[in-house]
């Protein structure tokens, strides 16, 4: 988000201190926000555009939005089995959705539409018009064998959830194919491609208060760091705030308890599905799940506290500095 961008954008040049390799970057506009790729190392213009032209390749391919994208025609295909490219992209979905047992879920395109969060038409949908939504919605109702994808029972799909942890992965390995080094800002997902410089790369995770600042920051190399919270796209109504993470059993923005998630992972994918699903779940169930499933995660709860899982330790350097703010760091 581009919010979110411009607290990640001092921290760059807070990393950049010591003698530069040869440097390029690129700020474009894709799949509805703001990216920026940083490349170091020989030839870094040239991986910098080869980035560029595959986000925007994969914006047209996977866009829900977009009446020329592969899902566009998914989703319009009444029902009708349909060989697209795309079909490798939301197989890499099921694995995410079946270890969340669907809290992760890209079928409430539906839910999307209706609430209409980040449109000027955003509103609170009377309870008949949810349930007619939820009729469409649940992950069961997509079929993929090879490149053929069939939807059934009306759903869409709606990859935004993953998309850029996809871009994020194979932009990564153009980066390395390369021989190059870099951070991609793609959004909310941030990949951190060896080091800068010798040192690792220094990620800021946003304040929801104030996205312009941060409250903690991670310091990685070769790892996606991804962040989803109630702060990205919302509207207010009668002193409640509704977000566009929905909670797919109950077709209503997640209320968990929590303003924000961060996952950091080598799967950029994984990554953004997760921060997706561990949002939906809440603090206790979401910190439990990650236990379980050794994922490297950081809560930010509505009470103003900061907890994060114990993989967190073993694969970055976690710096909480949200004292001033009001935070507390809970562990």
């Amino acid at each position: 988000m581009k919010r979110f961008l411009a607290a990640l954008l001092p921290l760059f040049c807070l990393t950049a201190c010591a003698p530069k390799a040869q440097e390029y970057s690129t700020d474009f506009f894709a799949m509805n926000t703001f990216m920026q790729a940083r490349v170091l190392g020989q030839d870094a213009q040239q991986t910098a555009t080869a980035v560029e032209q595959r986000v925007n390749a994969l914006d047209k391919l996977l866009s829900r939005t977009r009446e020329d994208s592969e899902i566009y025609r998914l989703n319009h295909a009444n029902g009708a089995a349909i060989e697209t490219e795309a079909a490798a992209y939301i197989a890499l979905a099921l694995p995410q959705i079946e270890a969340t047992s669907g809290s992760f879920d890209p079928t409430v395109a539906p839910l999307t539409d209706l609430w209409g969060i980040g449109t000027e038409a955003a509103h609170v949908p009377a309870q008949e018009e949810i349930n007619q939504a939820m009729a469409h919605v649940g992950w069961e109702n997509i079929q993929v064998n090879g490149s053929q994808v069939t939807l059934k029972n009306g759903a869409e799909i709606d990859l935004g959830g993953i998309a850029k942890g996809a871009a994020a992965d194979e932009c990564a390995q153009i980066l390395r194919d390369a021989g190059n080094e870099g951070l991609l800002a793609l959004g909310g997902n941030i990949y951190a491609v060896g080091t800068n410089n010798g040192k690792p790369w220094v990620v800021g995770i946003a304040d929801p208060d104030d996205t312009a600042d941060y409250l903690a920051t991670v310091a990685v190399q070769e790892l996606s760091v991804v962040t989803s919270g109630d702060y990205e796209r919302y509207f207010e109504q009668d002193g409640k705030r509704y977000h566009h993470i929905f909670n797919p059993a109950t077709g209503y923005p997640a209320d968990s308890g929590l303003r924000g998630v961060t996952v950091i992972d080598q799967s950029s994918v994984r990554a953004d599905a997760m921060t997706t699903a561990l949002f939906v779940m809440g603090l206790e169930k979401g910190m439990a799940f990650c236990e379980q499933n050794e994922i490297a995660a950081v809560f930010i709860t509505s009470e103003k506290e900061i907890y994060t899982t114990s993989k967190v330790s073993e694969i970055c350097e976690f710096s909480f500095v949200g004292e001033d703010k009001g935070y507390t760091y809970a562990s």
